[in-house]
Order: structure tokens, then sequence, then C-alpha cells
């Protein structure tokens, strides 16, 4: 069943190919043509039909996570767009690791697009997009710091107060009994005592002093 499934997968996108021109340079147009349209979805078929003439080529993948990206399909874009890390030509690594910042910060990824946007400047040192975006995450990564969420921060009071009133009711209910080691502490000290006092009566001849009767 995989195999066939397999087979009719590659008519269909032979048949569009047939249909669109297999020639990737006009897949490519058509998909910018599209792309710039806002027509994303569109301009994605295209390049993935050009993907399938050339797997390898890194403008492709990088029009790939470009347009899924524009869909909010965060996670299949960044995996585009780390395929143009391969590139030859410096600027368009920089232009991938700087989208690949873009759709982290979409992606709620602070620390990710932080460290997107800082490859990028260190790829393109000039990119002042880059330079930009990079202190606008810095800043936003600082004051979530100096801002604890408000669940975190009614976790914490609560726990607060359970230790609180955990230790208001050890104050307000009675000792009951003692441990071993009071125990044993005040039998030592009973022995002492009575050790000291029968020496003192043997010092004094072992006479014991008797009450008087009434």
């Amino acid at each position: 069943m995989r195999n066939r499934s397999k087979l009719v997968v590659l008519c269909t996108l032979s048949l569009a190919l047939a249909a669109y021109g297999a020639d990737v340079g006009g897949l490519m147009r058509q998909g910018n043509g599209l792309y710039n349209r806002g027509k994303y979805d569109e301009a994605l078929s295209r390049y993935q039909m050009a993907e399938v003439l050339e797997p390898d080529a890194t403008a492709i993948h990088f029009n790939l996570g470009n347009a899924l990206f524009r869909l909010g399909r965060y996670q299949e874009a960044a995996r585009e767009l780390e395929l143009v890390m391969i590139d030859k030509k410096p600027e368009r690594r920089s232009n991938a690791m700087y989208n690949m910042g873009n759709v982290a910060f979409k992606a709620g990824q602070l620390d990710q697009a932080i460290q997107a946007y800082a490859g990028a400047l260190a790829i393109n040192p000039g990119d002042k997009q880059a330079k930009q975006n990079l202190e606008f995450c810095l800043k936003k990564k600082e004051e979530q710091q100096n801002q604890p969420d408000s669940t975190q921060q009614k976790q914490q009071n609560q726990q607060q107060q359970q230790e609180q009133q955990q230790q208001q009711q050890q104050q307000q209910q009675p000792q009951q009994g003692m441990d071993r080691n009071q125990a044993e502490r005040i039998v030592q000290a009973v022995e002492d005592k009575e050790k000291e006092q029968q020496k003192k009566q043997r010092q004094a001849g072992g006479k014991r002093k008797v009450e008087q009767d009434w």
C-alpha cells in the first residue's frame, strides 16, 4: 500500500509539473509572484514543485521557509530555513538566520529568537534590522525576568501562606510528651544527683539525719 501511495504522489506531481512547466526557474518565478500577492498557499505549492526537481537547492528551501512562516507553520518553516545554512553565500545564510529569528519569536521561543538574531549579526554585522530585533528581544527577556507571571506569583503566595499557617499551628499546640533524648537527659540528671547525695553522706560518717517526732 505504501509503494502504491508513493507512486500515486509521484504521478500527481509529474502531472502538476507538466501542467506548470518542469522548469525550476519558472516555478520559482510563479511562486514569488503569488507570494508577493499574499497567496501563500499557492506560492508554497509552486516552491514544493520546484523542490521535487532540485531538492538540494538552498534558494528553494529559503522560499519554502518564508511561505510556511506566513502560513503560521513555524516548525516546518524553521526546518526549511535550517537547510539554507549550508549555502556558500553569507548574505543568504544571514537572511535565513534572520528569518529563523522571526519564526522563533512568533512561536513564542524568545531564547531561540535571540540566538538567531545574534547569529545573523555575526554573519552580517551591518544588518540594522537584526540589531533592532535583537535589542527588542533582549529587553523583553529582561522584563520577563523582572516581572514573574501571575501564575507563578500566586503559587509563591499560596506556599508562603501555608508555611505561615503551619508555624502558627505549631506555636498554638501544647507540647505533648518528650522525645527520647530529653528523657535520657532527665534520668541522667537524677542519677547524678543521687550519686552526689550518697557521696556527701559517706563524708559525714554515714549518719542519716532523722526527723524529730512531734
